[in-house]
């Protein structure tokens, strides 16, 4: 217990929202993590390199905190770990945008995950950087389930009154839908998202199924560029926003892959690289820095 507010890292907050604690391990292994980008950027200069850290509603959404909550400024830890990343590496902050859209459900209230409105504003934020021009009505909004009852709520023990509405974002253009490869379980959809999931306790995995070591999403656009993206699963509803805009994309979790890095990136053509990971798993987790340095 953090407080009599908390329970097990989780904040009850303002209208029975749930906010997870921001705890890192040690700065030591952010530094190794850092090493290990700057590394792999100097090791393929041809290719475009896209650093997404996405600050968690602990950060954003802050004043939905108990008075007086303990809590570890998540922007200082972003701050210092973007200031050092490689030229090379160019730093998409979705921070101003978020921070605008505070009066918007940015993140779920009973889930430790963005709403899809929030991954949707990120990319709007940060698609300048990346050569890219989204058209803001581009999608049609839906509404897939009303009663998502988020990790939090279990991980807490706390009941929430509330559940969360999950939407999906699709495309407007009919022609613009996309192949989705899930390669180790030799498995193909037509969607994006997969509204089997909706069934389940887990109804984040409405997007791309969950988290995959590696999937393959094939667009209908021929402009040549080829995008990895290495990420965690907040990246899962930010992906189908990146699909107009590349002929191929390769999808990596590092937590569950382990091949050559380097092979797929050859094999792949990739053209460009965006790591997208949300902060509070970030500063938890050491399993990029392996993946990176595949050697």
């Amino acid at each position: 217990m953090i407080g009599k507010n908390s329970s097990n890292g989780v904040y009850l907050g303002k209208n029975f929202t749930l906010i997870e604690n921001f705890d890192p391990l040690p700065a030591d292994a952010a530094e190794q993590t850092k090493a290990a980008l700057n590394t792999f950027a100097e090791k393929h200069p041809d290719l475009n390199h896209f650093f997404l850290l996405v600050p968690n509603a602990i950060s954003v959404t802050a004043e939905k905190l108990p008075p007086y909550a303990p809590v570890l400024i998540q922007n200082d830890y972003i701050n210092s770990f973007t200031t050092g990343l490689n030229e090379k590496l160019t730093v998409l902050d979705p921070r101003p945008i978020l921070e605008q859209n505070q009066d918007q459900l940015l993140y779920y209230k009973t889930d430790h995950h963005w709403t899809t409105l929030g991954a949707w504003l990120s990319f709007q934020g940060v698609a300048n950087a990346m050569g890219i021009k989204p058209d803001p009505d581009a999608y049609t909004v839906y509404p897939v389930t009303h009663s998502f009852s988020g990790a939090l709520v279990s991980k807490s023990g706390y009941l929430s009154f509330a559940t969360d509405t999950i939407n999906v974002y699709v495309p407007k253009n009919e022609e613009s839908y996309s192949v989705v490869n899930y390669v180790e379980e030799q498995k193909k959809s037509s969607s994006l998202y997969d509204s089997e999931q909706l069934k389940g306790k887990d109804k984040y995995a409405v997007f791309l199924e969950g988290n995959h070591p590696i999937i393959k999403i094939k667009n209908p656009v021929a402009n040549g560029k080829n995008l990895l993206v290495i990420k965690d699963s907040y990246a899962n509803a930010f992906i189908p926003f990146l699909t107009p805009f590349y002929s191929e994309i390769t999808v990596i979790d590092p937590r569950y892959y382990y091949d050559s890095i380097d092979a797929l990136i050859a094999d792949a053509q990739i053209t460009d690289i965006l790591y997208l990971f949300n902060a509070n798993t970030f500063f938890r987790d050491t399993t990029l820095e392996p993946v990176l340095n595949d050697d």
